[in-house]
């Protein structure tokens, strides 16, 4: 093991029970397997409290260490997606590790950055101070059969490591609190000498990655509580801070804080990360917006693209959500999105630092080399100093992610990646998704279609256990972006004209789609009864009479080859043109209902009619469900758009108008399928629309809906 003594840096054989030191004679215990350099009874440090903490601890031992947060924290508890997602170490991909990597992970706490980043070097050590939290760890990855893992109990400002062993080192959420930990001087002194051991601990081209607050992110500015447990603190000079701090009463939620009751939390602005960071020996750093925050840090957007983050900005307000789209709220932010506030009031960052600029791990020259090559970098080379700029995309608990490259330069997108880590075999969608585009290449050139494209592989790298798959970037604008964006339906008659110019392209998309050979064919299962409904035999028995695929007729329906989630996330169009791109083809198959990804498009689209725009829905699933009334059981303007244009495709793809209702339907049953892996919400979401669908197809009133 990479240990030293802590007393005069010799280096520390390793026994069963104890490390000696070969210079000095210094001993620490191993107890359990894990060296200890940090015994204190009496201090703990932590989200829950000591006892709760020991109880999930013996239950992890006793059963599942992933049952026993589940049974222990409701869903969407901030334990629960901190402890169990393994894309608390999203950026991983982006700092290319192989096999050869040796990593440290400083305050690793109940070990999901430790077992993310696992899969990706070839060691790995975890430092936390606290017994129960590295013994639950210890407990995790002996269930997961981890076995490249060293856990070490030791203090953050006191790491018990050889000098220049490491690739990579990360602190996440801990370099705030090392002013708490070390009381000697001031705080930023006390950060100066934490990072500067880390720089020491650091092979010369290693990098470190810290995640960490904003010092004025926009939630401390409207009065969240700070890391010294009262609001503001952040805010105002440090000395006024202590002065707040000794005269709130207020208990803070994690530890006893320090005897004078001082303010030494101290967080920073971007400037201020930078400055620290250099003086500590850091020449090259770059931030990104760690959103929904650096614990959770499912989109980094980099802060050299303003463009980039304000669109991540807008993207989040425009999403479909319970929250009112017309409120003062979302009037503010969208002032401050406008403005050139937004990247200095970002809450969360995510900061990449090296000791030596221009640092290059293999995937990035891979990236410079291909782009040069598939003629995608057409205003550089490979030698270019300058490094695409990388933004990543991923969603909790997902094995996927998806990284925007984009030239310095020029300012516009060149290629995305796809990135998966884990074994070869569990990349069978990605090479999959490849093979399915090339099909559709080759059938749309046969088709003579120029309205429609799909990407262009760029190539494939896999760098240890992660695969990396790019492809070029589209033109033109995402149609998310159009729709969503606020007031965009009140012109109803542009809507109609500019759904109509890229709806035929989507038409003769899917008559290409038809002619793809071997296609995959979606699974029988999907096409049966969700169970949840099973103990209810009267809508059992409604959707049997009402559905497509329903009766003894089921062979005999025509089913289609379908893009299978043709969402308004996944098209991009080019609107001097009406040219339109086509992503995300991992779900290509045969088998689906007519009609099922021009309705996936339409309900994608989360229109609501104005009068709902001030509406706040009592959670999600009520607001998609009040979407889906508008646009296929109302009588809007863009619920006749879509009437129209279904009946459009209905005439041109020769499929009778009075199988909407019935392809409606089936179109629900798939859908509660498709996202029972996906998305708890979406599937709730799907399920209770099948039986209002139901309920409005039994409805004696009178209809006007196209599932009339």
């Amino acid at each position: 093991m990479l240990l030293k003594c802590l007393k005069c840096d010799g280096k520390l054989d390793v026994m069963r029970e104890r490390c000696v030191c070969s210079r000095c004679g210094a001993e620490w215990p191993v107890t359990g397997g894990i060296p200890r350099f940090f015994e204190a009874p009496t201090y703990y440090w932590g989200e829950i409290g000591q006892s709760e903490a020991r109880e999930l601890l013996e239950a992890a031992r006793k059963g599942s260490w992933v049952e026993a947060i589940r049974a222990r924290f409701p869903e969407g508890d901030n334990m629960t997606s901190g402890v169990l997602d393994l894309q608390r170490a999203s950026w991983a991909p982006m700092v290319g590790l192989d096999e050869r990597s040796v990593a440290l992970d400083i305050g690793s706490g109940y070990g999901a950055i430790t077992h993310s980043l696992s899969r990706s070097v070839g060691e790995l050590y975890s430092v936390e101070a606290i017994p129960e939290r590295i013994e639950f760890t210890q407990e995790r990855l002996r269930q997961e059969d981890i076995r490249n893992v060293r856990l070490i109990q030791a203090s953050a400002t006191a790491l018990p490591l050889v000098d220049k062993s490491f690739d990579l080192v990360v602190t996440n959420g801990v370099l705030e609190w090392v002013g708490e930990w070390d009381l000697e001087g001031d705080p930023r002194s006390a950060q100066l000498r934490f990072l500067g051991a880390i720089c020491r601990l650091l092979q010369d081209d290693g990098l470190l990655v810290i995640g960490i607050e904003n010092r004025f992110g926009y939630g401390l500015l409207l009065g969240h509580n700070d890391h010294s447990g009262i609001p503001y603190t952040s805010l105002v000079p440090r000395r006024m801070a202590s002065f707040m701090l000794r005269h709130s009463s207020t208990l803070h939620h994690r530890t006893q804080l320090n005897p004078k009751k001082e303010y030494r939390t101290y967080t920073y602005s971007q400037r201020g990360y930078r400055k620290l960071l250099a003086d500590a020996g850091f020449e090259d750093v770059s931030c990104y917006w760690a959103e929904p925050g650096y614990n959770q840090p499912y989109h980094l957007i980099p802060l050299s693209r303003p463009q980039w983050v304000r669109e991540q900005f807008l993207d989040l307000l425009n999403h479909p959500g319970p929250a009112p789209r017309q409120s003062w709220r979302r009037r503010l932010k969208r002032a401050i999105a406008s403005s050139r506030i937004l990247p200095l009031a970002l809450p969360d960052f995510v900061l990449l630092a090296s000791k030596r600029p221009g640092r290059r791990a293999e995937v990035q020259s891979w990236v410079e080399k291909r782009l040069v090559e598939s003629g995608g970098k057409r205003d550089g080379c490979a030698t270019d100093p300058q490094p695409m700029t990388w933004a990543l995309y991923t969603q909790p608990f997902r094995p996927k992610s998806v990284v925007r490259l984009g030239d310095p330069r020029s300012g516009r997108d060149v290629a995305y990646i796809k990135v998966n880590i884990g074994a070869q075999s569990s990349a069978a969608s990605f090479e999959a998704e490849v093979a399915n585009r090339a099909k559709i290449r080759d059938s749309l050139q046969a088709s003579a279609s120029r309205a429609i494209g799909v990407p262009q592989a760029y190539g494939t790298l896999r760098v240890g256990n992660t695969s990396y798959w790019m492809e070029s970037a589209a033109q033109g604008t995402q149609l998310c972006r159009m729709v969503r964006r606020l007031g965009y339906f009140a012109d109803a008659g542009r809507v109609e004209n500019d759904f109509s110019r890229f709806f035929e392209g989507l038409i003769d998309l899917t008559e290409a789609l038809q002619n793809v050979s071997g296609a995959r064919a979606m699974s029988s299962s999907w096409r049966e009864i969700p169970e949840e409904l099973e103990n209810r035999p009267e809508v059992c028995a409604a959707i049997e009479e009402r559905r497509y695929f329903g009766g003894s007729s089921t062979n005999s329906c025509a089913t289609w080859i379908q893009h299978g989630d043709l969402s308004v996330e996944n098209i991009f169009l080019d609107q001097e043109t009406g040219r339109i791109e086509v992503f995300d083809w991992a779900d290509l198959a045969g088998g689906f209902p007519p009609l099922y990804d021009f309705f996936q498009l339409f309900f994608s689209t989360g229109y609501l009619p104005p009068a709902d725009e001030t509406v706040r829905f009592p959670s999600e699933v009520e607001r998609w469900i009040a979407s889906f009334n508008a646009v296929f059981l109302g009588d809007t303007g863009f619920a006749r758009t879509v009437r129209k244009l279904i009946l459009h495709a209905c005439e041109r793809l020769r499929v009778q108008p009075e199988l909407i209702p019935s392809l409606l339907v089936e179109f629900l049953l798939v859908r509660t399928h498709y996202y029972r892996t996906k998305s708890v919400v979406q599937r709730r979401v799907h399920l209770r629309l099948l039986q209002i669908c139901l309920e409005w197809n039994c409805s004696k009133t009178s209809r006007r809906g196209i599932a009339a």
